[in-house]
């Protein structure tokens, strides 16, 4: 992980430029990171060396992040495995009315989540790492809550632009996966932000506006590899209803949910019309039995989001992945 690789591959070093972009899902992330430790196992050397552009909101903004220091893929998994419960709870989806509304008033008058483990498993990997010393190119967005305006933090990788290079690694994921009513805002400076996904929970559109008006590249040279967090085709348990209220659009993350499906639905029909055959997206169907929440961290949610990224790789164009993107 110290030694220094090449430096990020330029357009003009290959004939085509290939971006990875990662969804937001909470601890759904799990599903991301399973299938990304399956590529770079298949790349045989870390998985952001195949890429010129990595993009990522939220969860996905974090292994964005840790994809461009090379950190390895399974050791992110492991985090996952090992310290979920200490990011989010050890508590299953609420059963019952009464646990239900319970679980509704953590986040009535404060976050859900302290966000301190979090940072203290950021601080251990990433340290003071800023994003100048990314060893890849980087776009992670994320909402400034001060005057309601979206943001993308950079690393310096565009002409006679210093992107965010000064900004810890450590605060711009803090800023990313600050999902409101889950963890607090992220300061940094005079500003706050808060998760990306608010408004891109696919950063799909984002990287190619990057590419096309940033990097100068033209988008008939892009190839792009998406991986969402298995939320494709999400359906409540308990189905819909005409007159659902404020409980029964956030009853086990309903309304978030939601938002996260047809956000990835969206930008994956969009960025499909615009790169044709030159974009993969990997996902995987909700779960029909149910379980699984964006801060859902028991071993039976770990287990099916394993199970369900095994999947996805075993169903998968492999060959198709591995000539446009691994070679």
């Amino acid at each position: 992980m110290n030694a220094s690789p090449p430096p990020p591959a330029t357009p003009e070093r290959r004939e085509t430029f290939k971006v990875l972009s990662l969804a937001g899902g909470g601890f759904l992330g799990l599903y991301t990171a399973c299938v990304l430790e399956a590529l770079e196992a298949r790349a045989g050397r870390p998985l952001a060396r195949c890429f010129d552009l990595i993009a990522g909101t939220s969860i996905g903004g974090i292994l964005a992040l840790a994809l461009a220091f090379e950190v390895p893929m399974s050791r992110l998994v492991r985090f996952f495995d090992e310290h979920g419960t200490e990011v989010f709870s050890t508590r299953a989806l609420p059963v019952g009315p009464m646990s239900r509304l319970i679980d509704l008033t953590r986040s009535v008058l404060g976050p859900k989540y302290s966000g301190d483990a979090l940072r203290e498993l950021l601080d251990a990997e990433l340290g003071q790492r800023t994003l100048a010393q990314a060893l890849h190119r980087l776009v992670i967005p994320a909402v400034e809550v001060n005057r309601c305006r979206t943001k993308i933090f950079k690393t310096p990788h565009a002409p006679a632009s210093t992107g965010d290079g000064a900004l810890r690694a450590v605060d711009v994921a803090m800023a990313t996966s600050a999902a409101p009513a889950y963890f607090p805002a992220q300061r940094i400076g005079e500003r706050l932000y808060a998760d990306g996904g608010l408004f891109a929970v696919a950063p799909d559109q984002v990287a190619l506006h990057e590419i096309e008006h940033f990097l100068g590249v033209d988008l008939a040279s892009v190839s792009m590899l998406s991986v969402g967090t298995g939320a494709a085709q999400y359906r409540p348990s308990e189905g819909v209803r005409d007159d659902a209220g404020a409980v029964g659009w956030l009853n086990e993350g309903r309304l978030v949910l939601t938002l996260i499906s047809v956000q990835q639905q969206h930008v994956q029909a969009m960025v499909e019309d615009r790169l044709g055959e030159r974009y993969v997206r990997l996902d995987a169907d909700w779960p029909p039995e149910g379980g699984l929440g964006i801060d859902v961290a028991t071993p039976q949610a770990r287990r099916l989001l394993r199970s369900m990224a095994r999947r996805t790789v075993r169903e998968a164009d492999l060959r198709r992945i591995e000539a446009g993107f691994l070679a």
